[in-house]
């Protein structure tokens, strides 16, 4: 498992141990370990709060794993960026609770209905004429 260098990374605190690699149904799917067998690093596309109330990182290539996966995440407490804010930080992932997607789908639908009604009164009054 190579690093893309265009993503951060993260890599185990402890160089001699084993992260497990969660799922997005937080099932085991795979570990980062030691060099040579193992990777210690991985790529990551963002930081997020999930199981536990616990920080995660969400992992760039969750397909790298020997279980099929969506997206995969390994813990922050067990984890650390690789190489700190440089080139590219670590973001907080997007919040994709169903009230924010909600949130978000809801103001265009509503514009877009608004527009819809307004131009079907608009013509409804023309054609009543």
């Amino acid at each position: 498992m190579g690093l893309d260098a265009d993503y951060p990374a993260v890599t185990m605190n402890d160089p001699n141990g084993h992260v497990a690699v969660y799922n997005q149904d937080h099932v085991v799917i795979g570990t980062l370990g030691p060099s040579p067998y193992e990777s210690p690093s991985v790529n990551v596309t963002c930081r997020i709060k999930k199981w536990d109330e616990a920080y995660w990182y969400r992992l760039l290539n969750p397909n790298a794993f020997p279980l099929p996966a969506t997206s995969a995440y390994v813990s922050a407490d067990e984890t650390h960026d690789l190489d700190p804010g440089q080139p590219y930080p670590i973001p907080d992932c997007a919040d994709s609770s169903c009230l924010s997607t909600v949130r978000r789908i809801a103001g265009p639908a509503l514009a877009a209905l608004a527009a819809v009604t307004g131009a079907g009164a608009v013509w409804w009054r023309r054609r009543r004429r």
